[in-house]
């Protein structure tokens, strides 16, 4: 089966069975890992993220989907994140969680049941692991960028001041 074929036909499959994947990482992150757990609106956003990222995995893990709609989607997130003051370390840590039950999902359920060309794994793995390195990635950038948005002139300065002797005094 070509690479190609093999990512999009995987990616429809991992849509088809969204749900029992959405459930499997919530119940995991919700209950095992306690992720959120002081959150009020922990399970929903849990679920959100689930339902956002594998809802549309066909769209995320194919090649000719601009970067640009990755990154507005997951900076508005990382945006949202901070002005709820959740947790940028339980963030990343929602993704990556999320990523692993993407990968046990497609080990546990034998798909399309037959043995996989190396290659064809490898370039899955590569896009998937693209993905979710540039949301993780445009989450941060929103975040910061919501928190940057939060300071006023005069806190940002004199915390640009802070820095600058911070580095200027290592230096020396």
């Amino acid at each position: 089966m070509e690479s190609r074929t093999f990512e999009l036909e995987f990616a429809k499959f991992i849509e088809r069975f969204h749900d029992q994947i959405r459930d499997a990482f919530v119940e995991d992150a919700l209950e095992k890992r306690e992720m959120f757990s002081q959150y009020q609106l922990g399970r929903q956003m849990l679920d959100e993220i689930a339902e956002g990222v594998v809802s549309e995995f066909t769209k995320n893990v194919d090649k000719r989907t601009p970067i640009q709609d990755v990154a507005d989607k997951y900076i508005a997130l990382g945006m949202r994140c901070c002005e709820e003051a959740l947790s940028l370390s339980e963030i990343v840590h929602a993704f990556v969680l999320l990523k692993r039950h993407v990968w046990l999902f497609f080990q546990e359920s034998n798909f399309m049941g037959q043995p996989f060309d190396v290659r064809s794994i490898i370039a899955l793995n590569n896009r998937t692991a693209l993905f979710f390195d540039r949301a993780i990635l445009y989450i941060l950038t929103g975040y910061e960028k919501a928190r940057v948005d939060d300071t006023s002139e005069l806190e940002r300065l004199y915390k640009e001041f802070l820095n600058k002797v911070r580095r200027d005094l290592r230096m020396t």
